[in-house]
């Protein structure tokens, strides 16, 4: 991982970027400077602009007490007990990504509205990347609970929630993250499993 104060080395490389993103489910404690977190709220707008997306919301929690109440929206209800995790991350804050199913197309049984907010979450998720942020997209959590927590509207859906933080500098062999990491790339697929040239 970069230094915390700079970028990747290669910003506009983006094979960089998405080789440094991982999910990370340990953070520091340190805390993300005012002009990163605005950098990553100005990528969810620009994309939502670029797209012409209508549907997306991001909710940004980074004050005490707001993280407090998230967390437990987060492991409330049965979805929510997958990530016990939670409950004691360091992570400086989180950002939820909702979206109104009514302001996106729906196609027979698609509905857009998940694919809107999905490329917008993974464009923050990068771009967190790059400045040296770890995430780790939850798509395991009590959705009542949280929109109880956030005073988020009845009539959106949760999509996905990240924590945002700073990764430790080093992984222990035990932790989750090690785990999990060691456990992808054994099971990385050939290229001829993903991709079919015709």
């Amino acid at each position: 991982m970069t230094d915390r104060g700079e970028k990747t080395k290669s910003p506009n490389d983006l094979m960089d970027v998405i080789k440094v993103r991982r999910s990370y489910r340990k953070y520091a404690g340190d805390p993300i400077p005012g002009d990163k977190i605005g950098y990553l709220k100005e990528v969810v707008l620009e994309g939502a602009s670029a797209f012409g997306f209508k549907s997306p919301f991001f909710v940004f929690v980074t004050r005490p007490e707001g993280k407090k109440l998230l967390k437990r929206g987060i492991f409330s209800g049965l979805m929510g007990k997958v990530n016990p995790w939670i409950l004691t991350t360091k992570a400086f804050g989180f950002v939820v990504c909702c979206g109104y199913p009514d302001s996106a197309e729906v196609l027979e049984d698609k509905h857009f509205y998940l694919a809107e907010c999905s490329i917008l979450m993974e464009l923050l998720m990068l771009a967190a990347a790059e400045v040296g942020v770890g995430t780790c997209w939850i798509g395991g959590f009590g959705e009542d609970g949280i929109k109880r927590a956030l005073s988020i509207p009845d009539n959106a859906r949760i999509v996905a929630v990240t924590p945002l933080g700073y990764p430790p500098d080093k992984i222990k062999a035990s932790s989750l993250d090690y785990m999990a990491r060691s456990l992808v790339s054994k099971r990385r697929k050939p290229m001829e499993k993903i991709v079919t040239m015709i």
